[in-house]
């Protein structure tokens, strides 16, 4: 009975037989769905004396792991690593088997992932104002990588494109991983991808680091500028946040997201220097949170243009 007990001293409603916990993460491995989703679980599992696995449900652009935890019961033993994109699906995709506002339970943002504007050190450009010269320079555009079609990353990088007016190609492919890969061997001259996963590649010099699409810059990378310092205005931030099945208790969501939080305060240091901004966001906040993001990324998926079936 101890086992199935998530908190000290307080039984939690409805919870499952089995004393494990999954959280979903719907990216491939080395991303930053990922990385939080494993950080998020640590926490949970120290602090819960839980066992917790993350799953690495991939495909469709996040939304076959998204309606897996939709379909989950409500009982406190399955979560989801949802990300900025699934705001984005909700426009992107014209028929999904879920919807975002409706079938997911908040329990907290764990951290906000700045996008990074880079480029093979290769590519002559050392600044934002460099490379949108360079850009409009070449006649058949630049090429950029992303993690797939209708990704934060795809979208903010149109979303830059737009604004800077320049012409370019995009490369998808099946994650940030190989994403991030392919600019790093010179195949490809650019990306906008989550800065995490560039984090290391950036301090090592494989890549060059332009901008950053928060609207400052970010404290542990201090010399990376913001895009809006040339471009004014420009914001296109990822996110990624815990949430349950619809339906599961609140006290699961509330003590959840409490240890969420209690976690990215007490480890701040180590997410920003991995490239996250440490979340605040907890269950009564996140509901208005997620409504205003999926209006957001509505308008970008207009303008990129972007569809999937």
């Amino acid at each position: 009975m101890r086992r199935r007990i998530l908190l000290a001293g307080l039984a939690m409603p409805a919870l499952a037989q089995s004393s494990t916990i999954r959280i979903i993460s719907p990216y491939t491995a080395g991303g930053a769905s990922d990385i939080l989703g494993r950080f998020a679980g640590q926490a949970i599992g120290e602090a819960l004396g839980v066992t917790v696995v993350v799953e690495n449900r991939t495909g469709a652009g996040g939304n076959l792991g998204a309606e897996a935890v939709a379909r989950a019961a409500p009982d406190g033993t399955t979560f989801l690593v949802m990300a900025a994109a699934q705001a984005a699906n909700a426009t992107l995709y014209r028929s999904l088997p879920f919807n975002v506002l409706r079938d997911f339970a908040p329990v907290a943002v764990i951290g906000v992932v700045p996008n990074l504007l880079s480029v093979h050190p290769a590519v002559p450009a050392h600044d934002v104002a460099g490379f949108i010269a360079f850009a409009r320079a070449q006649s058949a555009g630049i090429t950029y990588s992303s993690a797939g079609v209708g990704t934060i990353p795809h979208l903010a990088m149109e979303l830059f494109r737009h604004r800077a007016g320049f012409q370019a190609t995009h490369v998808p492919f099946r994650g940030t991983a190989p994403a991030v890969t392919e600019v790093v061997a010179g195949r490809i001259q650019a990306m906008m991808e989550n800065l995490p996963p560039q984090a290391p590649q950036i301090r090592a010099g494989a890549l060059r680091g332009l901008g950053v699409s928060t609207a400052a810059r970010v404290a542990d990378f201090p010399d990376i500028p913001a895009i809006a310092e040339t471009l004014p205005g420009f914001e296109a931030m990822a996110w990624q946040s815990l949430v349950a099945p619809a339906g599961t208790p609140p006290a699961i969501l509330r003590r959840v997201g409490e240890v969420v939080l209690a976690a990215t305060a007490a480890r701040a240091g180590q997410l920003r220097g991995m490239g996250f901004i440490p979340g605040t966001i907890g269950p009564d906040a996140f509901p208005a949170f997620l409504q205003a993001e999926v209006a957001k990324w509505a308008e970008a998926v207009r303008i990129s243009g972007a569809t999937a079936e």
